[in-house]
């Protein structure tokens, strides 16, 4: 049984990135400098695929993190830990409001499920021995 959670999105973190790629793409057209455009077309373009396809999906052997084209695989056997936190370190998390993944012996990764309830509610099911704070 495969679950997926969607990326929660803080949209107040994204808003002053989008306001600006169209005020960019509107002044490269008004400037008919259809370079720039194109390459704003392409920026904003990939914040649309991240914005749109990053998941977390549970199965009963691993953890798979899809965000945009990184694709991570985590075994759930090996998750020692999770935690709450607020880092603001590069993830493939869309919102501040985070899990802290840890697993095997120093790794660890960011996420941010829309539904942290329901996403360490079936973390747990499938590693029962799951430390979490």
């Amino acid at each position: 049984m495969n679950q997926v959670f969607p990326s929660k999105i803080s949209w107040w973190l994204f808003a002053p990135v989008l306001s600006s790629l169209g005020f960019f793409l509107l002044l490269s057209f008004v400037q008919q400098r259809w370079g720039a455009s194109v390459v704003v077309l392409a920026v904003g373009a990939f914040l649309g695929y991240l914005l749109a396809n990053t998941r977390y999906t549970l199965t009963p052997q691993e953890l798979l993190i899809t965000s945009g084209p990184i694709h991570k695989r985590v075994p759930i056997t090996s998750i020692t830990s999770v935690k709450p936190t607020r880092n603001p370190i590069s993830s493939p998390a869309l919102s501040l409001n985070r899990l802290e993944i840890r697993y095997g012996k120093y790794d660890s990764v960011l996420i941010s499920p829309a539904n942290p309830k329901g996403f360490l509610t079936t973390l747990h099911q499938l590693n029962p021995a799951l430390r979490h704070d």
